[in-house]
């Protein structure tokens, strides 16, 4: 009753004061702001080696690969409900995943290839978090192959080491094609790559290409000794900046016999199967030329097969050399008439692969160089190529078949930032002395109840070196080995405890002539680093000379036009050729069997 009271009496004095206002008006209290909305999850990597944890918006997994995910709210470990493109746990034809987030992904090759993953909280089914899942077929270019070997694959001089505080920092490429002259087969790469930037030593005893590369074989020359250095185009100009005497970043080594695919097949560049993509040489019927949206592919080490076209052509570009392996710049060439190819179609570790025409495998050009932000690839054009090499022994040619398309099937990266260790970068004697190892004492680890599996990988504290991957449910009773004779171990937790440890030719030929008007006043200007001719953004009928800046540096203002014709500013980081694209971090540190750290340098 004492309550009823209370409100009459408000009641009436409210009235009171509303009629008797006088005519002013009593100010509306305003509605209580909306609830913020939910938290939403984050559906995250495992932490790397340095504990840095990732959470990103797309990730790849190989066909009948596992990748764990972990979800956390607002970084605290969360119990979800995980699900593939809505159905709880997945399935065959999308991959599977366990309540723990252990994702598998399908085999054969599923069509389509890209799913959503989601996690759900148990506790509140309107937080979710999810990412993109891409299923792809494996890098297998980084691998050590059985001789003969396949092109597109990684190699590089046996030499291409440099001496640092605590170990070494080693470099490799790409062995990109097979070329012949005179009779004589050659493995066809850049300077940069055999031949240490107009370092290295030619003739027949010369430097000693490996396959796979220094990177890939924990800085120690590969078991498959494949050629010998022969010859190079040089790189360094007179006087730097300025021009490349010969206008390519090419080299040549003499293959030694019976180490090398003779008809030059290249890894990946066939038909794609249901587990893989099959080697095939490219075409020796015809040179393609290149062409503003001519659809193109390539082979190489880090991001092994990827297909994209051509954007701008007749293209001046200046690129950054280094001094040695993992060196400071040394000098800047500047190229003229170069392939641009933009988008995530290389990163370091693929300089020296051949680009092809993707409808008929025809060679286009050499890939030498790139920037990250945005991404691009530079690649001399094929004719100068040949040009180069062409001596009184003969006119070189690439070693191929007949025409054929490439699959432009997706395919992984190794070396990513985001990725988990792998065993790409792991040589074969590593490999198997790892499996040793396993087969031997798989059997005592397995003992503990909390040990649900042993396997082989990479470590994680140093992804270059093999480890036991033990994996475990919950907390061991008795502690793991932390290495077993010699080789590291590496606990796999469960997702909970991880996160706790934490135009037409005329218009083409029209700005061709106006881009040279102006291509020496314009690569005199600080802060500009290109030129060359595109399709116009602005309006994609008509050309456009393309001017590549350089971010952050001061340039003056590119006018709207020059001569009539349109320009285009692409402003991205230093063109270089070394340490560009995906690959925005250095493949881990490889000890080998050293003493001493020895790290890992992709060139590119």
């Amino acid at each position: 009753m004492k309550n009823l009271l209370k409100v009459a009496v408000v009641s009436s004095l409210v009235f009171f004061i509303v009629s008797c206002g006088g005519g002013s008006k009593s100010n509306p209290v305003p509605p209580p702001p909306p609830p913020p909305p939910p938290v939403p999850l984050s559906v995250c990597l495992p932490p790397d080696a340095k504990g840095n944890v990732a959470c990103p918006a797309a990730q790849s997994v190989n066909i009948g690969a596992s990748q764990q995910f972990n979800a956390t709210l607002q970084g605290t470990p969360a119990t979800v409900t995980w699900s593939v493109n809505g159905v709880t746990g997945g399935n065959a034809a999308t991959g599977t995943i366990t309540s723990n987030g252990l994702y598998t992904a399908p085999t054969p090759f599923p069509t389509p290839n890209t799913f959503t993953l989601t996690a759900t909280l148990q506790s509140d089914s309107t937080r979710t978090g999810s990412l993109a899942l891409s299923v792809v077929f494996a890098n297998n270019n980084a691998q050590m192959e059985t001789a003969p070997i396949q092109l597109g694959t990684s190699g590089g001089n046996a030499t291409d080491v440099t001496l640092v505080t605590g170990g070494r920092e080693c470099c490799s490429g790409t062995l990109g094609s097979v070329i012949s002259r005179g009779g004589v087969d050659y493995i066809l790469s850049n300077n940069h790559v055999l031949a240490k930037s107009d370092k290295g030593t030619t003739g027949p005893t010369g430097d000693i290409i490996t396959q796979p590369g220094l990177v890939d074989n924990s800085c120690n020359p590969g078991a498959n000794m494949v050629a010998h250095l022969t010859e190079f185009a040089p790189l360094k100009p007179a006087t730097s900046p300025g021009p490349a005497p010969k206008n390519v970043d090419a080299a040549i080594g003499q293959i030694v016999a019976g180490t090398v695919d003779a008809t030059g097949a290249i890894l990946d560049l066939g038909a794609a199967s249901g587990t893989a993509i099959a080697a095939a040489p490219p075409s020796n019927v015809a040179l393609a030329p290149p062409a503003i949206g001519l659809p193109v592919a390539k082979v190489g080490r880090s991001t092994s097969l990827t297909c994209g076209s051509i954007t701008s052509i007749n293209n001046t570009v200046s690129v950054a050399y280094d001094a040695n392996c993992g060196g400071a710049v040394a000098f800047t060439s500047t190229f003229s008439n170069q392939i641009f190819i933009s988008g995530n179609f290389s990163a370091s570790g693929d300089s020296g692969s051949l680009v092809v025409s993707s409808a008929q495998a025809r060679p286009v050009g050499l890939l030498f160089a790139g920037t990250t932000s945005p991404a691009g690839t530079i690649a001399n054009p094929i004719s100068d190529v040949i040009a180069a090499f062409t001596t009184a022994a003969g006119v070189p040619s690439i070693k191929g078949g007949a025409d054929h398309a490439v699959s432009c099937a997706p395919s992984g990266s190794v070396n990513a930032p985001t990725a988990a260790p792998g065993t790409a970068n792991l040589s074969r004697r590593e490999l198997d002395r790892a499996t040793g190892i396993l087969n031997r004492f798989a059997g005592q680890l397995t003992q503990d109840p909390a040990v649900t599996g042993v396997e082989v990988g990479a470590s994680a504290d140093n992804p270059a070196e093999a480890a036991l991957l033990v994996h475990v449910d919950r907390v061991p009773s008795q502690p793991v080995p932390v290495e077993i004779e010699g080789l590291r171990t590496r606990l796999v937790l469960p997702a909970w405890a991880a996160q706790q440890a934490h135009l037409t030719a005329g218009d083409v030929e029209r700005t061709t002539a106006i881009k040279e008007l102006h291509v020496d006043e314009l690569m005199s200007q600080p802060g500009i680093q290109g030129v060359g001719v595109a399709i116009s953004d602005d309006n994609p009928l008509e050309p456009a000379v393309v001017i590549f800046t350089i971010l952050g540096e001061q340039h003056l203002p590119v006018p709207p036009t020059l001569n009539g014709i349109r320009t285009k500013v692409i402003e991205s980081d230093r063109i270089r050729a070394f340490g560009w694209g995906q690959e925005t971090v250095r493949p881990a540190a490889c000890t080998g069997r050293v003493s001493a750290p020895v790290k890992g340098l992709g060139r590119p």
